[in-house]
């Protein structure tokens, strides 16, 4: 239905009614600006003043957590604590209710995911940064189920979400092309298995896409809420031209059991909304990126994967 063609008053709000009700909500596409055509050598500069801005982070807020399964559909939510030393040291624990459910964490060579509520209770750990082996044609993301969470488990490599936040390391070799992005309104810069989206002149990381051998997106990663970061930059690191600005919203998509993001809604989706972003200051202990510390605080009664 097409509201200018009802002409009375009364059936016009009518129609206009049923047109926003029947009609698909419209993406908003954002064309590329005039004047900037950023190349893959700006976008590594970009990244290396961002990791000199951030030389750690502490994020606290709200983790929810929905995932199909066999069995249907599921939610779950809890408090979160991500502590972040990039490029190699992680920490991202979430809780409800004050008992831990879920630590994601790397340090020492080594990376784990923690599933404390499992029975038995699990932990699955894996070589730092090596990424996860996977069959088939699906590299970049695995889609084995972590715990039912519907492929979440494999999205939240503690590589992946250093990635996705923007505080990563990227060779220019690697870019094979870069592009304007209507659908995100940022630049993508196109590397094997995954794409990179950063805004404007300033390159800010808005997110990310990883794909399969065949180029399809099988996961996604929308950064949102932008805040400066607060507090006193930790001792001896290195000055920075760029201020730290970081994302206080994050929402993680991903589509498993051979299924893809055109194939419809996702199977597992994280979302973190976070408070004013910090330096961390006296919240980062060592412990917390070391894998025996973390064990003998959680105790799993399972351990899979190489020992450290």
């Amino acid at each position: 239905m097409i509201c200018s063609r009802v002409f009375s008053p009364n059936l016009l709000a009518i129609g206009c009614l049923l047109c926003a009700i029947g009609c698909h909500p419209q993406a908003v596409l954002v064309p590329r600006p005039e004047g900037i055509s950023p190349t893959a050598a700006d976008f590594v500069a970009a990244q290396q003043q961002r990791l000199l801005a951030v030389p750690s982070l502490a994020l606290r807020g709200h983790a929810e957590l929905r995932w199909n399964d066999t069995t249907g559909g599921h939610f779950d939510d809890g408090d979160f604590d991500l502590i972040l030393r990039p490029p190699t040291e992680l920490s991202m624990r979430v809780s409800k209710l004050g008992e831990k459910f879920l630590w994601v964490g790397g340090g020492g060579g080594q990376s784990w995911i923690v599933l404390p509520r499992e029975n038995p209770s699990r932990a699955i750990l894996r070589d730092w940064p090596s990424a996860p082996s996977v069959g088939g044609v699906r590299k970049g993301v695995s889609v084995v189920g972590i715990g039912g969470l519907g492929g979440l488990g494999e999205l939240m490599e503690p590589a992946r979400l250093i990635e996705a936040l923007g505080l990563a390391s990227t060779s220019a070799s690697e870019i094979s092309s870069v592009t304007w992005s209507e659908a995100r309104g940022a630049w993508a810069f196109t590397l094997p298995n995954r794409r990179l989206y950063a805004r404007g002149e300033s390159l800010l990381p808005v997110g990310c896409d990883w794909m399969d051998a065949t180029s399809q997106v099988i996961a996604t990663c929308t950064l949102d809420g932008f805040d400066w970061m607060r507090g006193d930059r930790p001792g001896g690191s290195p000055a920075s031209s760029v201020q730290a600005l970081v994302s206080t919203r994050l929402q993680f998509s991903v589509w498993a059991a051979g299924r893809h993001k055109q194939d419809g809604s996702a199977d597992g989706e994280l979302s973190l909304s976070a408070e004013v972003p910090t330096f961390g200051g006296d919240k980062i202990k060592t412990q917390l990126f070391n894998w025996e510390d973390v064990k003998a605080a959680l105790r799993p009664e399972v351990i899979e994967g190489p020992k450290p």
